[in-house]
């Protein structure tokens, strides 16, 4: 994970680690700040990231800014932990999986956290597999009470102004009026990686046996065959 800068729904800016990637032909961005739950898994959060154009009286305007967007359909939310069960295993297995497009962390600028969807990882995956530091709540609590949050200037990057600068044809375009309510899924979802471990061992069980079944009946074919 590559650490970037987001705005929050507080409308402070932090700093986060994160990838940004396409699934689906949708983009997304997954972070985390290092939270760690009573049990010890990590906080992670996921958006859809969108363009932002605002109404105006003379018509829309392109604020400069992207937004990240809560997944509400339940159907794409399940694709998106499928999504995120491949990127775990990308980075255990040091792959790259076709349906997952992985983009610099460069192209995600001015992003503004409105809506998000909220997932745990083991620790132990999270500081194995995407080479983060996780802190215990306590060093957590130390450390965040010497940092203070800054509050976006307001002034947008020249270097998003340009569309050629920003080659996301394909970013789904929201318009807004200016103020957009905050919405988050309150629901954790925790992905537990040892369980479809357990799941594939399962699997390989069922078609060993479908094999030795098989093996069987092509024997006793060739018995009658002579």
């Amino acid at each position: 994970m590559e650490n970037t800068k987001i705005i929050l729904d507080n409308a402070t800016e932090t700093n986060v680690n994160g990838i940004f990637y396409v699934f689906n032909s949708k983009y997304y961005f997954i972070y985390t700040m290092r939270e760690l739950d009573e049990n010890d898994y990590v906080r992670l959060y996921v958006v859809q990231v969108c363009k932002e154009v605002q109404n105006t009286p003379t018509g829309p305007i392109d604020t400069g800014y992207m937004l990240g967007m809560e997944i509400n359909d339940s159907e794409e939310w399940a694709r998106v932990q499928e999504s995120i069960t491949k990127i775990v295993e990308d980075k255990k297995n040091n792959t790259t999986n076709s349906d997952i497009q992985y983009l610099p962390i460069s192209m995600l600028v001015n992003l503004k956290i409105i809506g998000k969807n909220k997932f745990k990882l083991m620790k132990s995956i999270v500081q194995d597999n995407f080479k983060i530091e996780i802190k215990s709540s306590e060093e957590a609590k130390i450390i965040s009470s010497y940092l203070t949050p800054t509050q976006p200037s307001g002034s947008i990057s020249s270097s998003v102004t340009n569309d050629s600068t920003l080659p996301l044809e394909n970013l789904t375009t929201i318009h807004t009026t200016g103020n957009i309510p905050s919405t988050t899924n309150n629901g954790d979802v925790i992905i537990d990686y040892r369980s479809r471990f357990f799941e594939e061992q399962e699997k390989n069980r069922e078609l060993e046996e479908q094999l030795k079944s098989l093996n069987q009946k092509l024997e006793q074919i060739k018995n009658i065959i002579g």
